[in-house]
């Protein structure tokens, strides 16, 4: 329902259009009555109706007058004008002041039907734009942190070249650097890809949240002015007043560092660009901040760096790396855990508190030490990939650690988790090739002819490795363990005393008795003859 204040000096016009008409049917309720515009007045100070329907010809305050201090305070508020013909000039005086309708006495009741219905359409329609306008309005204001990120994350990136433009959204964003020599802070959570492997992108979103959340709250309590956002690239960004000295910065940064490590036990590093002079001329520093914390992956994790730092160094673009690749295959296939990390210490030890503009030779030497060692894993039907693809990674997975120490760390894991596979693997084939030669000398023994060369012919290997596998495997050497065998063995025959010594001595492999009987000695105490008796008395 639309709320009508009736206002006319005479009662029975008043009542009658009150009572007279059914306002409901039409959308409408009277709120109130008044003989005069000042009665009027204080009715609508009480309570603001959506039309006020007065005569002209009145006391005290007559019809312009009130219509003229509706405009002027009450705008919003509609008005019908109900007069007499005589007042012809009102009239004119009421379009001048942009009243909504207008009746003439006495009035017809399809008259008022005609003028209310008309009236509450264009209420109806002025609802709907409000009601579209607030909504908007509420869409824009819950926006105004994402429309502010987003216009800072553009500035930053020098996507404007207004200097006018930039100035008004600067107010209307109410961020009051324009008039400040600047400064760019770039931060990120160290190793951010590992650090959130796992995590839904919500947890990640409000990771970054906290970490802007906690700037701007670190440096508002310390009443230094600056603004932080999270970027489309995924950095904390912040632009901050270069007042400051650089001690007082530094220190705001290592608080934020804390808290968020409190908070989250993660770490941050930011680089800090030069003074920037002109707004306009943002995106230069940007870049340099973005340069100075890419500097981090010789400084380590909770790094801060200023661009200042490195400039004055003349750093060169990048710096050249070499490794011995023989080295690098020896450390992995062949060597103990120890010799590969020494190995890997000297290689990175190259670019050790070396700062440079550019790292990505850093990742480059992983990925060429990793297609070395794939290609020589093929012969142990070792797949390279298929160990990264396990581990969730991929050749270029050394991109997604920023420092130098855990660059190496990540190298230093696959390189490990490689060489215990082809150790397994070489444990794995030294059991079957040993227990090929024991199963060959257990169906064999009895062949005077057996030798270390036959069976390493037989197992397809050198007869110095076959003998060094087999001490390694069973604690004895080959002949030692052939000679013990065939011990064992005569002594079965020597229980049965229709079996002669000399034919013993064949059946388990010695063409020459006395060389038989000297080596039973050897390995039992006794001769052969006298372990029969023991072995015939014990049966006795």
């Amino acid at each position: 329902m639309y709320k009508v204040i009736i206002v006319d000096d005479e009662i029975l016009i008043r009542e009658g259009i009150a009572h007279g008409v059914p306002w409901d049917e039409l959308g409408f309720e009277i709120i109130g009555q008044a003989k005069n515009g000042v009665e009027a007045v204080e009715l609508i100070r009480g309570d603001v109706p959506d039309i006020v329907l007065t005569d002209i010809r009145m006391p005290k305050m007559d019809g312009i007058e009130l219509i003229e201090y509706l405009k002027a305070n009450y705008p919003q508020v509609k008005i019908i004008i109900i007069s007499g013909y005589s007042d012809v000039e009102y009239f004119k005086s009421a379009i001048n002041n942009r009243v909504s309708e207008y009746l003439l006495k006495p009035t017809e009741y399809n008259e008022f039907e005609k003028v209310f219905k008309h009236m509450k359409a264009a209420l109806d329609e002025e609802r709907a734009k409000e009601a579209e306008y607030n909504k908007l309005k509420k869409h824009l204001i819950e926006s105004l942190p994402f429309m502010k990120e987003k216009f800072l994350d553009r500035l930053v990136k020098g996507y404007y070249t207004d200097t006018e433009q930039v100035k008004e959204k600067l107010k209307f964003y109410e961020i009051n650097l324009i008039q400040d020599e600047v400064a760019v802070i770039v931060m990120e959570v160290d190793n951010f890809y590992v650090v959130t492997s796992g995590f839904s992108e919500e947890i990640k979103e409000l990771l970054r949240l906290s970490v802007v959340l906690t700037s701007n709250n670190v440096f508002r309590d310390r009443q230094l002015q600056g603004t932080f956002f999270s970027s489309s690239s995924d950095e904390i960004i912040g632009i901050i007043s270069n007042k400051a000295h650089p001690k007082i910065i530094i220190s705001a940064i290592e608080e934020i560092q804390k808290k968020i490590y409190d908070y989250k036990m993660i770490t941050i590093s930011a680089g800090i660009s030069g003074k920037c002079p002109d707004i306009m001329h943002i995106q230069l520093y940007y870049e340099q901040a973005t340069q100075a914390l890419k500097q981090k992956v010789f400084f380590g994790n909770q790094s801060i760096v200023f661009f200042s730092d490195i400039n004055v160094m003349e750093t060169p673009d990048a710096l050249p790396y070499s490794f011995d690749s023989s080295k690098l295959i020896n450390a992995v296939f062949y060597e103990e855990e120890q010799k590969l990390i020494s190995f890997l210490d000297d290689v990175f030890n190259q670019f050790e508190r070396k700062m440079v503009k550019k790292y990505d030779n850093i990742d480059r030497l992983c990925i060429e030490m990793l297609f070395i060692l794939a290609r020589h894993a093929v012969q142990y039907n070792i797949q390279l990939e298929d160990i990264l693809e396990a581990r969730g990674e991929t050749y270029f997975y050394s991109y997604n650690y920023d420092s130098l120490s855990t660059k190496k760390k990540w190298m230093l894991s696959v390189l490990t988790e490689l060489n215990h596979m082809i150790k397994q693997i070489r444990n794995d084939n030294a059991s079957i090739i040993i227990r090929v030669v024991k199963n060959y000398l257990d169906e064999n023994f009895s062949n005077n002819s057996i030798s270390l060369e036959l069976v390493a012919d037989i197992v397809n290997k050198n007869p110095a490795y076959v003998s060094c596998l087999f001490k390694n495997k069973t604690g004895v050497n080959f002949s030692e363990y052939v000679a013990k065998l065939r011990v064992n063995k005569a002594k079965e025959h020597l229980g049965d005393v229709r079996v002669k010594m000399y034919e013993i001595s064949s059946m388990v492999g010695y063409a020459d008795a006395s060389h038989f009987t000297k080596i039973f000695k050897k390995y039992t105490g006794v001769l052969p003859s006298e372990y029969r008796k023991t072995a015939v008395g014990h049966e006795g």
